[in-house]
């Protein structure tokens, strides 16, 4: 199965996740917390069953982004048969990873999944995650990709006064690096000041997949269903 598209849609939309599935791309994230609000997060994880087979159904990779904080709970939910992996926002430590990694451990034996079967992405957001990234990245084998969160390491390290963040293209060469060193998959698109992956057009995103392409990166995440297509073309 192909990985060159991402899109992360809440998981108790189920319009988003229909329009997700039908833009056609290779991996829908149901996210748990970035985009759920607090009150809702219960329902949430009621809907991430149904969605899950709802996306193998069309044919695409599920997985579950949830974060260090409220892995515990959201992984109770989250794995079920079908469910590829999980999204590890604001990784910023070993801990992180190895806790998550347990949590799958068990749930697997449990509920009769193979064991090994569900993978990680960690996703580097801050300082302190890049600054331990090959640490992160050999934490256990079930991780099997890293990446950067733009936005979250923009506000983490501050932009410069023309909205560029210069430490932008070092993260992300350092990434490629640590993930080639590690046999890792690097995900991610080389954004350019003023777009932001969340927002940017079409053809914003599309040379920014093909930028990112360039130096090693194999797929990006995107939040738009109009946003797929162009990560597609770009990654192919």
């Amino acid at each position: 199965m192909t990985h060159r598209s991402w899109i992360i849609v809440p998981a108790l939309r189920t319009e988003a996740v229909a329009q997700a599935v039908a833009a056609g791309a290779d991996v829908v994230v149901l996210d748990l917390v970035e985009f759920v609000a607090e009150r809702e997060r219960a329902a949430a994880r009621a809907a991430v069953k149904a969605a899950v087979a709802v996306v193998r159904a069309a044919g695409a990779s599920a997985w579950v982004q949830t974060t260090p904080g409220s892995a515990a709970i959201d992984l109770s939910a989250a794995v079920v048969p079908g469910l590829a992996g999980i999204v590890l926002a604001r990784t910023e430590a070993v801990r992180d990873v190895t806790a998550v990694a347990e949590g799958l451990d068990r749930l697997e034996r449990e509920r009769g999944i193979a064991i090994g079967t569900l993978r990680l992405v960690a996703a580097l957001e801050t300082a302190e995650g890049n600054h331990h990234a090959h640490d992160i990245a050999c934490a256990s084998p079930r991780v099997w990709g890293l990446t950067l969160g733009r936005a979250d390491v923009v506000m983490d390290l501050r932009a410069e006064p023309s909205g560029e963040l210069h430490l932008l293209p070092y993260l992300m060469q350092r990434l490629v690096l640590i993930a080639g060193a590690t046999e890792r998959v690097p995900l991610g698109a080389w954004w350019r000041h003023p777009d932001r992956g969340l927002l940017a057009t079409p053809e914003a995103t599309r040379l920014a997949g093909v930028r990112g392409r360039a130096i090693g990166y194999r797929g990006a995440l995107c939040i738009e269903p109009a946003q797929v297509a162009a990560l597609n073309a770009a990654y192919s």
